[in-house]
C-alpha cells in the first residue's frame, strides 16, 4: 500500500513535474504518481515519501537524478505498428498526401516521434514510409525520435527486440523489414539502459 502524503505535497509534487520534467499528473492520477514515486524513492535511498518529494522539489536536481526519476515516472510500453488504424491512415491517406504537395517541390519529410519509448513507432513510421515512397533515395526524410528517458532511448537506438515487440506487426512486414539476430546470453539492464551479457 503506497504511503500516504498530504494532497498539498502531490499537487507541489505534480506541479514541479510539469515545470521540470515536462511530465503531466492530473488530480485523477494522483494515486498512480503515489505508487510510482513510493518505488523511486528505494533509488534514492529513501525511506520515507513525504520527505523523498521534500528533497526532491526543494533544489535542482541532476541530470542523472532526471534519469532515474523519469524512468519510474514513464510509461516504455509499446510495440510495432500499434494502432493499426492509423497506420493504416498513414499508408493511405496522410503520407500520400504528402508527397503528392512536395514531389514538385523540395523532396523533404520530417516527422517527430515524441515519448517514443523503445522506438518501435519511429520504425514503424519508417517502414510506412519505405511502402509508400516509390523511390526513397530521391527525398530527404528525418525521423527524430525523442524521450525523456534516457535508458530507453538506448535501447531504441540499439534497434534489437524480442517476439512481444511484433505482437501487432504483421508477419509480411516483419520478415520484410526485420531480421533474426542470436541473443543468446544477453540481457536488458533497466537499471542502465544498456544490453549486457549475461554470465555465464
Amino acid at each position: 500500500m503506497p504511503a500516504e502524503i498530504s494532497r498539498e505535497t502531490l499537487a507541489r509534487l505534480s506541479e514541479y513535474l510539469k515545470t521540470q520534467m515536462g511530465l503531466y499528473f492530473p488530480e485523477n492520477r494522483w494515486d498512480d504518481l503515489r505508487r510510482k514515486m513510493s518505488q523511486a524513492m528505494k533509488d534514492f535511498d529513501y525511506q520515507d515519501l513525504s520527505g523523498f518529494i521534500e528533497w526532491l522539489v526543494s533544489s535542482p536536481r541532476s541530470r542523472r537524478e532526471i534519469e532515474i526519476l523519469a524512468s519510474h515516472l514513464t510509461i516504455s510500453e509499446t510495440y510495432f505498428w500499434r494502432e493499426p488504424r492509423v497506420f493504416e491512415a498513414l499508408v493511405e491517406q496522410i503520407l500520400p498526401e504528402l508527397i503528392r504537395a512536395r514531389e514538385k517541390g523540395e523532396r523533404r519529410l520530417r516527422i517527430w516521434s515524441a515519448g517514443c519509448a523503445t522506438g518501435e513507432e519511429p520504425y514503424s513510421i519508417a517502414i510506412a514510409l519505405r511502402r509508400v515512397l516509390p523511390v526513397p533515395e530521391d527525398w530527404r526524410i528525418t525521423i527524430m525520435a525523442t524521450d525523456i528517458n534516457p535508458g530507453i532511448l538506448r535501447r531504441a537506438t540499439a534497434g534489437l527486440y524480442g517476439q512481444w515487440s511484433f505482437r501487432g506487426l504483421p508477419k509480411r512486414l516483419k520478415e520484410e523489414y526485420f531480421h533474426r539476430r542470436r541473443m543468446a546470453g544477453l540481457r536488458f539492464s533497466r537499471r542502465s539502459g544498456r544490453w549486457l551479457r549475461s554470465p555465464t
